[in-house]
């Protein structure tokens, strides 16, 4: 408890003093049904003054399930001004190009610069803590049976509106499109060691930016998936 009351002021304290500068919007698609979104373009995250940036790559599906449902007893929906921490998040948890305790607090970092308050950074980031769990370990268990959350550029737009993702996910594994290979312990994840969003003066030496953008597979045009002809539930 007495921890838990020092992370609260902790984060408080920061978010007045920093002048941080906010993840931007991301530019996203829902599927038929609105419970998953596709990225239409990369969402980009410059942390702090550093000149370090994650990149979520366009195509990425996210359903802002990074915020636990349990927090729902204190108004906390997965929709709010953490979401665009909350995709981040989605995405380090699906990557797991970080430990999970780093991926937890960079989404802190995040929600910061995004002037998330302190009292709902501390639940989001407690609920991450304390149910997260089970959520990297079933994203683990999908990425090694060779299921996808990046969608490759030339399928972003399903052909029928009201295609949901766990359906156009079996579609496109079926004509067996991959996820992006992504490179592990990119040197970013060092900022995901505190929930100290980094402002020093140090931090701002480097002279070009660090980008951690994942590596498609080569673009084939004659796997088009507009040559396939599919209708919603039937393959």
């Amino acid at each position: 408890m007495k921890q838990g009351l020092c992370l609260l002021t902790l984060i408080i304290c920061a978010m007045v003093v920093s002048g941080c500068l906010s993840p931007p919007s991301p530019s996203a698609r829902g599927f038929g049904d609105d419970n998953f979104s596709i990225l239409t373009e990369n969402m980009e995250y410059q942390i702090g003054s550093t000149q370090e940036k994650i990149i979520v790559p366009q195509g990425f599906v996210t359903d802002y399930a990074s915020i636990p449902w349990p927090l729902g007893v204190f108004g906390l929906s997965p929709r709010g001004t953490y979401s665009r921490a909350a995709i981040l998040h989605d995405f380090l948890y699906w990557s797991q190009v970080c430990t999970r305790a780093q991926s937890d607090r960079l989404m802190v970092l995040a929600m910061k610069e995004s002037k998330v308050s302190g009292i709902t950074a501390f639940l989001v980031y407690h609920g991450v803590n304390l149910f997260g769990q089970s959520s990297w370990d079933q994203n683990e268990r999908e990425r090694k049976a060779g299921l996808l959350r990046v969608i490759p550029r030339e399928c972003l737009v399903p052909r029928d509106p009201n295609m949901d993702w766990p359906s156009y996910r079996k579609l496109l594994v079926w004509i067996q499109k991959k996820d992006p290979a992504f490179r592990q312990n990119p040197s970013f994840c060092v900022y995901g060691d505190t929930t100290e969003v980094p402002m020093d003066a140090a931090s701002t030496g480097k002279q070009s930016v660090s980008r951690h953008e994942p590596q498609f597979y080569p673009y084939n045009p004659n796997q088009d998936c507009s040559i396939y002809k599919y209708r919603s539930g039937a393959y």
